[in-house]
């Protein structure tokens, strides 16, 4: 799993440390809730985060030595309890409880606290040699970036480390010229992507992750009261969720390089997507099912995904509005009537085709539009301004 913002990436291994660094991970988040309580205690008064870390520096550095820790992860422990602390500050609640460290976690500072090498994939926290378990291969993208710090982190009997890879921002480029367009429509069934002459379908994984949601809520129903305090049940019902989630993560993921890919073989560089501002306004109106893969879907999380595969390739996104694009002809402009399941046919000039191709063709003439500065909408009339839209 990959967060990223800008060009900052943070990327999740799983690892096996030592046990002499697992000590040291227990006694830094030791020496971490120490200092949270002694500031919590003493509300030393300093007017930035610079002054604070002299504060806590001058107290603590000494100590958190004998604790066992070097000098650069001392100051990396008394960074990370300045965080706590300030974060605490601001809570308005703080009077009424104090901060308590609940989860075992350690930030390290590259060539200091630990080593990666990506061409060798190999891998040392503290001095101490530190297997990576089913790494991905997709790290050797990141050898162009440079390796900044990282946070070794223990959920449940698994030890990870969050490593961040950020890279220089190049130099500000002349402002991209549109060579072609593509519109993306997502829809529960199919990602459709084209423009006016080709379109691509890309089946979605929805009914997989929908199995395993319904597994889990049959558990529920057929333990209607033992399953809130059964172990046994209780696991098995996440572990249920867990699959659905990470089946339409990893779509979301796949989905995005598949788009760009799409658009490079149709020789485009912009992209069309939806404006998804209003999509759920009347989600209660909705059947239960439909409701639920609604939810399940997360279309903006699959927006997401394409927009950071466009920055990678250097392509461009543009955002337009949705409403009607599947119900309104791309030939007149005319709204079209139903003529059969997800066809539509224009009583007007009697165009007629799947509603999702629609989309995509409306789309398609939307983003033309928008790349030209004209008004309205293509070949007829502007049903964008309607309320309820739908697309």
């Amino acid at each position: 799993m990959a967060r990223t913002t800008g060009f900052q990436i943070t990327v999740q291994m799983k690892v096996a440390p030592s046990h002499e660094v697992k000590h040291l991970a227990y006694v830094y988040t030791r020496a971490k809730q120490l200092i949270v309580n002694w500031l919590v205690e003493n509300k030393p008064s300093f007017k930035d985060g610079n002054e604070l870390l002299s504060i806590i520096h001058h107290e603590w550095y000494e100590k958190l030595k004998q604790m066992g820790l070097k000098s650069r992860l001392a100051e990396d422990c008394y960074r990370d309890a300045m965080n706590v602390y300030t974060s605490w500050l601001e809570n308005p609640n703080k009077n009424k409880s104090k901060p308590k460290i609940k989860s075992v976690s350690v930030i390290l500072t590259h060539k200091a606290s630990y080593n990666l090498n990506l061409k060798r994939m190999k891998l040392s926290i503290l001095g101490f040699k530190t297997p990576i378990l089913g790494y991905s291969r997709t790290l050797i993208q990141y050898k162009d970036y440079k390796i900044a710090e990282a946070k070794l982190v223990k959920r449940g009997r698994s030890w990870y480390l969050h490593t961040t890879f950020k890279k220089e921002k190049e130099k500000k480029k002349e402002e991209l010229k549109p060579t072609g367009v593509v519109a993306v429509d997502i829809n529960q069934d199919f990602i459709t992507v084209g423009n006016d002459k080709t379109v691509v379908e890309i089946p979605t994984r929805l009914d997989d992750a929908y199995h395993y949601v319904l597994e889990a809520q049959k558990l529920q129903k057929k333990y209607p009261y033992k399953w809130r305090y059964s172990k046994k049940i209780l696991n098995r019902i996440a572990h249920f969720y867990r699959r659905a989630r990470n089946i339409l993560v990893d779509f979301a993921k796949k989905v995005g390089r598949w788009v760009v890919e799409v658009a490079l073989l149709l020789k485009a560089n912009v992209i069309i997507l939806e404006k998804l501002n209003r999509m759920i306004n009347h989600v209660d109106e909705l059947r239960k099912n439909y409701r639920l893969k609604l939810y399940l879907m997360q279309y903006r999380r699959i927006q997401w995904w394409i927009e950071w595969q466009t920055k990678k390739f250097g392509l461009k996104v543009i955002k337009v509005n949705p409403a009607y694009s599947s119900i309104t002809c791309p030939k007149c402009g005319t709204l079209m009537k139903e003529s059969d399941y997800r066809t539509f046919r224009c009583p007007n000039c009697g165009f007629e085709e799947n509603r999702d191709y629609i989309a995509v063709m409306n789309l398609y003439g939307r983003g033309l539009l928008h790349l030209s500065t004209a008004h309205g909408v293509k070949g007829g009339k502007d049903h964008s301004d309607r309320e309820n839209p739908r697309s």
